[in-house]
């Protein structure tokens, strides 16, 4: 995401503001950074959506959407909000929570 407003704005930084990334992008926020991996992992999530590599999210989500039931879709859906959230409490409010904390989050909303 923050290549995308780098690209609009100037002086931003694009790189992964947690975990150094060299880009930050939708893919990386949500599937490939440290803490949304766990968040994924501790959610059950399998080899067959955490490893391949994608270049658009929409990709992964679809490929999520062939492989996952509909329960298992809004669980996915939820736990990609939170972790979301999650990103953006640490941005902008410097709030920094452990996977088991995000996902049990999650799940509570399910």
């Amino acid at each position: 995401m923050n290549a995308k407003i780098s690209s609009i704005t100037q002086n931003f930084r694009r790189d992964c503001p947690r975990y150094g990334a060299s880009v930050e992008t939708l893919v990386h926020t949500l599937k490939d950074c440290p803490t949304a991996r766990a968040i994924l992992t501790l959610g059950g999530l399998d080899g067959r959506l955490l490893n391949k590599d994608y270049l658009c999210c929409i990709n992964w989500i679809e490929d999520a959407m062939c492989l996952l039931d509909k329960k298992a879709i809004v669980d996915f859906i939820t736990t990609l909000w939170n972790s979301w959230n999650n990103r953006n409490n640490y941005i902008f409010h410097g709030k920094k929570e452990e996977a088991q904390v995000i996902w049990d989050r999650a799940i509570t909303l399910c």
